[in-house]
């Protein structure tokens, strides 16, 4: 028929179905021998079918003088704006449901499969294809219409890196049919396409052959970015200052990273976990009491534990002993099943002589138990004349808070003193374990950074404190804004002695708060002595 539904051409087995429809009759139109809404929804299938393209509907003819007729209708669309139609009684295809439906289901498969799929004949020509097929080898329409297969063939091969190579394949296969294959080919434009061909027989007589192509390029550069994932978290590992150490489910060691070499002075050995302690040299803190098995880090968090600063000693290769703090647990897949277990070794040996002088000295703040300002200066003193010696930088910061005259004044001292002691809790969390921390006075704190290179280090860990004061502990202020004011100073661009690093840094925090408080202020350079009315101002802003 014409597209406007005219119909052109009709067969015996037409008008045999249609029974006393007159189909001989020059101009008779499809719409009058259906119902409208019929007739609105086949207009509106033709206005979606492309040329070369296929529908099916459903369509029932009235029949003067007998039932109504349901037929099932392949539409295909022709050149000169015509219309083929097949028409099937739904009576006949009732008797075969079941058949038909497993068909339908190949068929949907088959045209909705997300790999692009060809059939070819024992010759090798193309029998059929779906649309994925045409999609993703760019067949241009009227390659598909005029279903050239030497111009296909050609039309795939100007997109591949080797052609030869995906010919010869073809070749080989077609030489010998009885063979399956699985490959990869390369195109041009970066796609990386999975392809996959086997044989399809009948009573031992070659038929055909099935070509499976599909887009695998997400997956590839999924599998090389796991690549790079896995070559940078080796190269994490490896640069990490703390020891990391895993094993699997075997308990044999899996990873033991630069660190962990250093720290034990040897490569992880193939021994029984029975002899971990005896062979890597494994003791209490007090260097003399070898941990049992059961006690031994690795091992508590592969039985499940969760292994959180304990502390121990290593007595390396070469004698030297280091205290160690491990923390650690078990490694588990998305589905709950145990990988092993995993631990860090933190050298704190440095840590452990400060904390002792500073236990031997007991210079603490009450409240908030940490060191004072006399065990603040004399901690600062011992880093500058390290820093000297190293030819590194130490930096100090000047801690106020900001508003804290109103939380006093609002809810009392009380709250006031759980407020600094919080503080000093969220300082500890996000301070390094050489970092010093010392309660300065009031609402004031002080910390000294020992061995940084240069400003830009001290101004993040300011910054980076300013926002942890701001998120962490404003929200334990009943709705008081607070916030800190932070002055850094830094040996020895601001100063050689203690008095002088620290007093420079105090008026430093007063440039922040007179900028606007919660921000911080690095010292500026040369001799910053403020006059009677700054330091009346400085007073004043930190009341505020």
């Amino acid at each position: 028929m014409h597209e406007d539904l005219t119909i052109l051409q009709a067969n015996e087995a037409v008008c045999s179905l249609l029974s006393d429809c007159n189909l001989e009759d020059d101009m008779v139109s499809l719409s009058t021998l259906c119902a409208p809404e019929e007739v609105e929804a086949l207009r509106d299938t033709l206005s979606e079918l492309e040329a070369g393209g296929q529908k099916n509907i459903t369509l029932t003819f009235n029949r003067p003088g007998h039932d109504d007729l349901a037929t099932r209708i392949a539409l295909s669309r022709l050149p000169e704006q015509k219309v083929l139609l097949l028409l099937t009684d739904c009576r006949q295809r009732q008797e075969t449901v079941s058949g038909r439906n497993k068909l339908r289901i190949l068929e949907e498969q088959y045209e909705h499969n997300p790999a692009g799929i060809l059939l070819v004949n024992d010759r090798m020509e193309m029998l059929s294809y779906n649309r994925q097929f045409l999609q993703m080898w760019n067949i241009p329409v009227h390659v598909q219409q005029n279903r050239d297969d030497n111009e296909s063939l050609q039309t795939v091969l100007a997109q591949l890196k080797n052609p030869q190579t995906f010919l010869d394949k073809v070749q080989e296969l077609y030489q010998t049919p009885d063979q399956s294959s699985t490959d990869e080919v390369e195109l041009k434009d970066g796609r990386t396409f999975y392809r996959h061909s086997y044989p399809i027989f009948t009573d031992k007589t070659y038929l055909g052959r099935v070509w499976y192509f599909l887009d695998i390029t997400p997956l590839k550069a999924a599998q090389r970015k796991i690549i790079r994932q896995q070559k940078f978290q080796r190269a994490v590992l490896e640069n990490m200052q703390d020891g990391i150490v895993a094993c699997n489910t075997e308990k044999i060691l899996t990873i033991f990273n630069r660190a962990s070499r250093e720290i034990h002075g040897c490569d992880p050995a193939h021994v029984p976990v029975k002899e971990w302690g005896e062979y890597y040299q494994l003791y209490h803190t007090d260097g003399i009491t070898p941990l049992r098995t059961d006690e031994i880090p690795l091992v508590r968090a592969f039985e499940g534990e969760q292994v959180r600063n304990q502390e121990m000693l290593v007595i390396s290769t070469d004698g030297k002993k280091r205290e160690l703090r491990a923390n650690g647990q078990a490694m588990y897949d998305n589905e709950g099943n145990k990988l092993g277990a995993v631990i860090s070794l933190h050298d704190i040996t440095d840590l452990k002589q400060a904390k002792k002088k500073l236990q031997y000295l007991a210079y603490h703040d009450a409240l908030t138990d940490l060191p004072n300002r006399r065990m603040f200066h004399d901690l600062l003193e011992q880093n500058i004349r390290r820093a000297r010696r190293n030819k590194e930088k130490t930096a100090v910061l000047f801690l106020d808070l900001d508003n804290f005259k109103r939380i006093n004044d609002r809810h009392g001292h009380e709250a006031g003193d759980r407020l600094l002691i919080d503080l000093a809790t969220i300082l500890r969390v996000h301070l390094r374990d050489s970092d010093i921390l010392c309660r300065w006075g009031g609402d004031e704190f002080l910390i000294a950074l020992p061995e940084i290179t240069s400003s830009g280090m001290a101004r993040r860990v300011a910054k980076k404190i300013c926002g942890v004061v701001e998120d962490e502990l404003a929200t334990r202020c009943n709705g008081c804004e607070i916030s800190t004011s932070i002055g850094v100073a830094l040996y020895p661009d601001h100063g050689q002695n203690p008095d002088m690093l620290i007093r420079r840094a105090d008026m430093a925090m007063y440039l922040a708060k007179q900028g606007g408080k919660n921000q911080y202020h690095l010292a500026p350079e040369g001799d910053f002595l403020p006059d009677e009315e700054q330091c009346n101002m400085h007073s004043s802003l930190r009341d505020r």
